[in-house]
């Protein structure tokens, strides 16, 4: 697939441009409002110092265990001097999750707006004005989403250990109270599942990239050729949205059940919560698809107009520019269209000669499904898979995204070398009440072919020798 589509491996110039001063934004104000004495992380291009100061600010919400805080975003226990409490975190839970619905419609309607617009160099300027800060406002949705829904998850971890104390149990009630959670990722999924006309998918889901969350360059679902989306009902061989909506009605009245009387309502509520807040998280992230891919409509667009008066040669070349650079092109404050020209090639040189960043660890945690086991198959990129390969395998790969729903759909079960709760992995596997499991660097030791054992409820794999 990345041939066919030209997909990028790293933020090109123009997402950094926008990306970088509204992650340090959304970051700031997330620390003014949550906790005002934590310092934002120094080198926000890293995710998982982003993540790292994630977790200080979940347990300064919402207490809880540093190592548990940790292992759900993938990181070290964090160190922190004084920590919330789960009254306080569910309390600012409930806001957020009520602001969120009015945000939500807020920012696809400005994407709407962008994408119907006839452009003129006053309208691009203007909606160049108007990107970062959407972009700002869709990522700090992602991120107060992202802590009410860590911290909703470990207390409802909390509340069900003390009525079950075998960990693996627990772990695996936990697990089905958040199987068949419906959300964007799963609903594309369903679509691809029973072959809906691809003018019905592109739509729908036209915002949604098919690579790197986050890269404005590469192509969405609007953008795929016919081929990728055009199929016949797939055969799938353990991704299950029905199934996982049974298990989490039986694990629902397993844990009001073991409440009793007297916890019920607390344990109801704890319940309630994380579901709707996994599922925000979700939509949260859509919301900053439907912006992201804006942007990209209105780069093109600018693009158009560089290349009509000979400044720039293929509209891809706009994504080597800054979106301060794109100004100045249009307003003329450039003159020569030869500076042009050499600083693309400069950026295009620097660009290829970059290293993709893949970030791993060995922090394993179960994030879906059940006991299984399968043979081993590593994968490097979604187009390993070949048509004839039988299904049911265990896939262990890096960097999952949309293109890999081929994988997905015809896997026994999934590990990820990196991840988190909330990576768009965990988020498809929950739907579909697929065995999952994130942080698995150290299984990439393992020779392909080898039969293993997922266990997410115990938060490891094994192989059987």
């Amino acid at each position: 697939m990345e041939s066919t589509m030209n997909i990028p491996a790293k933020l090109t110039p123009f997402s950094q441009s926008i990306l970088r001063p509204a992650l340090a934004s959304s970051l700031s104000r997330l620390a003014s409002e949550q906790a005002p004495s934590s310092p934002t992380p120094s080198d926000i291009t890293q995710p998982q110092a982003v993540n790292a100061f994630l977790a200080e600010l979940v347990l300064a919400t919402w207490g809880g265990s540093e190592p548990d805080v940790g292992q759900l975003l993938g990181v070290a226990p964090p160190s922190v001097t004084r920590k919330g409490k789960p009254g306080q975190g569910m309390k600012r839970a409930q806001t957020a999750l009520q602001d969120f619905s009015g945000a939500y419609t807020r920012l696809r309607r400005w994407s709407e707006w962008v994408f119907e617009s006839e452009w003129s160099q006053a309208q691009l300027l203007q909606v160049m004005e108007e990107i970062e800060p959407k972009v700002a406002e869709a990522l700090n949705w992602v991120h107060v989403l992202a802590l009410t829904a860590v911290g909703s998850y470990q207390h409802l971890g909390t509340l069900l250990a003390k009525k079950e104390k075998d960990p693996a149990r627990a772990g695996a009630l936990r697990l089905g109270l958040v199987a068949g959670l419906e959300t964007p990722d799963s609903r594309f999924l369903h679509g691809l599942v029973v072959g809906k006309p691809v003018a019905e998918l592109r739509e729908r889901f036209g915002h949604m990239p098919l690579a790197q969350e986050g890269e404005v360059a590469l192509p969405r679902v609007m953008d795929a050729p016919e081929e990728l989306l055009a199929t016949p009902p797939v055969d799938v061989w353990n991704w299950d949205v029905g199934r996982g909506q049974k298990r989490r009605g039986e694990a629902e009245k397993q844990a009001l059940s073991q409440a009793g009387m007297l916890g019920r309502s607390g344990v109801r509520k704890a319940i309630d919560l994380t579901q709707q807040a996994l599922v925000a998280h979700a939509q949260a992230r859509e919301a900053l698809a439907y912006v992201l891919a804006a942007a990209r409509h209105w780069a093109l667009a600018a693009a158009q107009e560089g290349a009509d008066d000979g400044r720039i040669h293929h509209p891809d070349e706009i994504f080597m520019l800054e979106i301060e650079e794109i100004k100045q092109m249009m307003t003329g404050e450039w003159h020569s269209r030869a500076h042009v020209d050499i600083l693309i090639q400069e950026r295009r040189k620097a660009y290829e000669a970059s290293s993709v960043d893949e970030t791993v660890h060995d922090r394993p945690l179960g994030v879906a499904g059940y006991d299984t086991e399968g043979l081993l198959h590593p994968f490097q990129s979604p187009s390993d898979l070949t048509p004839d390969a039988p299904p049911g395998f265990m896939a262990l790969a890096t960097g999952w995204h949309p293109g890999w729903w081929r994988v997905i759909l015809k896997a026994e079960g999934v590990i990820d070398r990196g991840g988190h709760l909330l990576s768009w992995l965990a988020s498809v596997a929950r739907s579909g009440d697929l065995p999952a499991l994130i942080g698995g660097a150290s299984y990439a030791d393992w020779p392909s072919g080898v039969r293993i054992r997922l266990n997410p409820a115990r938060n490891r794999a094994e192989t059987e020798d």
